[in-house]
């Protein structure tokens, strides 16, 4: 059929034939756009076909926690734990589950060792390795639920509830962030509070006086403020750190060297994850050895808050990315910059040709659903061009993409036939 956009005609291709069913059970009336997508062929519907369910979203959760836990789909070998332990070819998964593993290794070793040896950067360091590990647990439950075929409820598929996994991990991060730099500053103020006592009357004792008597206003901070004992730090907490950067740093070496080999972003980003872990778990070595080395110092809160800044920065800036998902913001630049120079490919073939069938392509756009890429522009053809050649265009495109963006769910093709003229006028330019 022929769309009109802007006072200009648009083709617009569709596979299927009228009133066909699809896997879903929605019978297609056909005013669509063409889209070939990693499910199969999808299509757009008109105005008179529409699905409107308001508990969509409460019953696709419901449907999708049942499914998780009970189902075959979830049980089926493919992806039972043992099997992706113990399978090569399924080395993305195995790796994934070696850093669960490790992270509940970590969580309870460093939490455990941080409290009985009163290290507020262990401390810190265990929260930031117990929020990796409760988001392990949300990814995968996401994860899970995104990975099902589309419905009538749901025809471009539950990629997007991975970006809802990923907001509630992050919202876990900054939570855990507030919480790990609120009682470092509590122990730094209740340190500084002794330290005055000890100090010589001046300017330095007078400002940690002042500090030390504005925090006694805050109920939480000056509770902890007026307590009349210390806890020493025990400096074998070290070894715990040091245990944990040597894992981390060994989990980020094993990740990216998988990453690499199957080219995976998100494992390569899982990878450097576990670098910012490990040097999370270095600041806290340097803060446990330093309180150790000066004891007159208060390096082991201080280490503590570092930490939780390095986690709210993680939070923050994973939250920032999720919530761009969430509003369907634009692909990064980088990715829009690849699938152009796919584009421009295919139109220096074209234009090389004695008939050339791609003239020009404008209006690109991307937008990222979880690990998905959804793609849409507009190819301007010669207005001569067959339905089947336009047909056989469409597919070049299409492989074009997704031989630059392994990614890409789906590619909505819209073509705007150009007259003789016009084609003449593009090809002298």
């Amino acid at each position: 059929m022929v769309n009109t956009k802007g006072g200009e005609s648009m083709k617009r291709h569709s596979t299927k034939s009228p009133g066909e069913k699809d896997k879903t059970g929605a019978v297609h009336d056909h005013a669509p756009s063409h889209s070939h997508g990693i499910f199969g062929h999808s299509h757009s519907h008109g105005e008179e076909d529409g699905h409107a369910h308001g508990g969509d979203v409460a019953e696709a959760l419901q449907k999708g926690v049942g499914e998780f836990l009970s189902s075959n789909y979830y049980l089926d070998s493919s992806i039972n734990i043992q099997a992706s332990l113990a399978c090569e070819a399924d080395r993305g998964s195995r790796i994934t589950l070696i850093g669960l593993a490790a992270n509940v290794v970590l969580t309870g070793a460093k939490g455990l060792a941080g409290w009985y040896m009163n290290s507020a950067a262990l401390l810190a360091d265990a929260g930031h390795a117990l929020s990796d590990l409760l988001g392990d647990f949300v990814v995968l439950f996401s994860w899970r639920l995104s990975r099902r075929p589309p419905t009538a409820r749901y025809p471009y598929g539950f990629a997007k509830f991975e970006t809802v996994g990923t907001t509630v991990v992050a919202l876990l991060l900054i939570g855990g962030a507030l919480g790990i730099g609120f009682h470092s500053i509590s122990l730094l103020l209740s340190t500084l509070a002794e330290t005055a006592d000890t100090l010589p009357a001046g300017p330095l004792h007078t400002a940690i006086e002042n500090v030390t008597a504005v925090a006694q206003n805050i109920p939480a901070i000056g509770s902890v403020i007026g307590h009349d004992h210390t806890h020493a730090l025990d400096p074998n907490a070290a070894w715990f750190a040091a245990a944990s950067v040597v894992g981390k740093e060994w989990l980020f070496r094993i990740t990216k060297k998988v990453a690499d080999e199957e080219s995976s972003p998100v494992l390569l980003a899982n990878a450097y994850h576990h670098r910012s872990d490990a040097y999370s778990s270095l600041v806290a070595l340097v803060a446990i050895m330093g309180s150790s080395w000066f004891p007159t110092l208060p390096l082991d809160p201080i280490g503590g808050f570092l930490v939780s800044v390095v986690i709210l920065s993680q939070g923050v800036s994973i939250l920032r990315g999720a919530f761009g998902e969430l509003t369907d913001a634009s692909a990064s630049p980088s990715t829009t910059h690849s699938i152009s120079r796919a584009l421009n490919t295919l139109l220096l073939n074209s234009s090389a040709s004695p008939s050339p069938t791609l003239l020009k392509v404008h209006d690109i756009r991307a937008k990222r659903t979880g690990a998905l890429l959804f793609v849409d522009l507009v190819a301007e053809v010669p207005g001569s061009l067959s339905v089947e050649e336009t047909t056989k265009l469409e597919e070049t495109i299409v492989g074009a993409l997704r031989e630059a963006r392994k990614e890409i769910a789906e590619v909505n093709v819209k073509f705007r036939p150009i007259s003789t003229g016009h084609s003449e006028e593009h090809n002298d330019h």
